[in-house]
């Protein structure tokens, strides 16, 4: 996608997801607009996160475009994996059995898919001399 095609995909996103936001939470919309006029760290929090939000998921097409579906989704998966235990280490909670247990397989993944192609890479038969 190109950077404006891009834009363009996240505002009519936003645009068919207005209804349900409506649906689900607009009673709060009043509440909210008033905050949002009063509280400054309010303000640069919503546009810093629109902001990087944006620019995570412009990386993240672009990552795709250039590496491939699968080599993407194995980084996102690192990723994932990667800041979980960042922050479990950060904040000094303790990972639940079943979170070591997915970031066991997610890692073993990982490296799995890196090292595949060693693997299987058939093995070259070396010429006997007599």
């Amino acid at each position: 996608l190109k950077p404006t095609q891009f834009a363009v995909t996240q505002i009519v996103g936003f645009v068919i997801l207005l209804p349900i936001m409506f649906a689900t939470e607009g009673s709060l919309l009043p509440k909210f607009i008033e905050k949002l006029k009063t509280d400054s760290s309010l303000q640069f929090n919503l546009v810093m996160s629109g902001l990087c939000f944006y620019i995570y998921n412009e990386l993240a097409t672009y990552t795709l475009k250039v590496t491939g579906a699968v080599t993407a989704s194995v980084a996102n998966t690192a990723k994932r994996v990667i800041v979980m235990v960042y922050m479990a280490a950060v904040t000094g909670k303790a990972l639940t059995d079943e979170q070591k247990i997915g970031s066991g397989i997610a890692i073993f993944g990982v490296l799995l898919y890196s090292l595949i192609d060693d693997l299987l890479k058939p093995k070259k038969k070396t010429a006997k001399t007599d």
